[in-house]
């Protein structure tokens, strides 16, 4: 009998412990879930990582004093840095095409995010991930819509804040790299479209930074790639941009060589406030007088997605002819790139009322 009632509680111990385990292993428990990581992952060095958005605690009980509940009232999150992390090291970022902040804390371990927790308000973010590498801890927070975001230091407590771009500048302009990646565009030869659009947007941004204006400018794309086409127009709609701007190079429809040469801007005709053709209209003006090139005219393009599902004003700009041997061995060169840039920057400025 003493055997029997030894050998019950010895299962019912082993099936008890077996219920704890898969309770918290399906309880939301951030400190068992990061020491089962830490645990899996073995030495620090190796990766740990997992969702930590409902760890994000706004519980004022966690505050030690007054001033800490008074500082988070005028942030949206706060972080606890350990002493011996440099708070010089530590950065953000933004991808702001796919809306998502990033946080990267070096010196941290792989229980940092259990050990000193945020606090702070879930809104306006949707999902937040982490990672602990290397003694390096990385924040991937996903927002509803395009921040900027900023962090400011009191003490060894970090706050990040998300601030929307209206708030920040005084205008907002997007731009538009036609084409990319596995999509060349248009093609002769060995040369692409999508290397000439990319080449004419980087020359665009190099005169943007400079600019002294007060204008935010977000673009689709900065390198080879392909966003497609409801993520290139969410862009500016998210934004509620001033000016959206598609950049692109011409051919003939038959794709062979011909003497058809110059520069169109093709804008919304149902667009009833005017302002995309009012925009179509600067650009193409001043593209022509940098450029010294024939002028194709304002052409409608409602047929065409990025300017058809754009809210605010949207032009897309056919900067020559890859079917004209001598425009397109002017396209080809950084010069040439330049004076279109320059186009399509001075009209961006006059439709913003903005004299350079």
């Amino acid at each position: 009998m003493e055997e029997k009632v030894v050998a019950f509680l010895s299962s019912f111990s082993m099936l008890l412990m077996g219920i704890c385990l898969i309770v918290l292993m399906r309880f939301p428990n951030f400190h068992a879930t990061a020491l089962a990581l830490s645990e899996q992952a073995g030495q620090s060095g190796r990766s740990v990582s997992g969702s930590v958005l409902s760890m994000l605690k706004d519980d004022s009980s966690l505050l030690k004093t007054s001033q800490d509940y008074i500082e988070l009232q005028q942030h949206q999150i706060r972080l606890e840095i350990p002493t011996s992390v440099d708070m010089d090291q530590i950065s953000v970022s933004e991808k702001y095409m796919s809306k998502e902040i990033l946080l990267s804390i070096p010196g941290v371990g792989d229980t940092y995010f259990y050990d000193y927790p945020m606090i702070g308000k879930t809104e306006g973010i949707s999902d937040m991930r982490y990672e602990v590498y290397d003694h390096v801890g990385m924040i991937d927070i996903s927002t509803n819509h395009i921040f900027e975001p900023e962090i400011t230091q009191s003490g060894n407590y970090l706050y990040l804040d998300f601030k929307r771009p209206k708030k920040i500048y005084d205008y907002l302009v997007a731009i538009d790299a036609g084409h990319g990646a596995e999509d060349p565009g248009a093609v002769q030869g060995d040369v692409y479209e999508k290397d000439i659009n990319l080449g004419i947007v980087r020359q665009l941004k190099k005169l943007f930074d400079k600019d002294k204006h007060n204008i935010g400018v977000y673009y689709t794309r900065l390198k080879d790639t392909n966003p497609d086409f409801p993520d290139r127009v969410e862009l500016p709609n998210d934004l509620k941009t001033d000016a959206f701007v598609s950049v692109h190079i011409n051919s003939t429809d038959s794709g062979r060589l011909s003497g058809i040469s110059g520069a169109s801007v093709m804008y919304m005709v149902t667009d009833k406030t005017g302002e995309s053709k009012e925009l179509a209209g600067y650009i193409l003006d001043h593209m022509l007088f940098e450029m010294g090139s024939a002028s194709k005219g304002l052409v409608p393009g409602d047929e065409l997605y990025v300017l058809r599902m754009t809210d605010g004003p949207s032009v897309l700009c056919e900067c020559g002819f890859l079917t004209n041997p001598e425009e397109q061995a002017l396209l080809r060169t950084k010069e040439y790139q330049r004076k279109i840039a320059m186009g399509i920057y001075l009209g961006i400025l006059q439709k913003l009322g903005i004299e350079d």
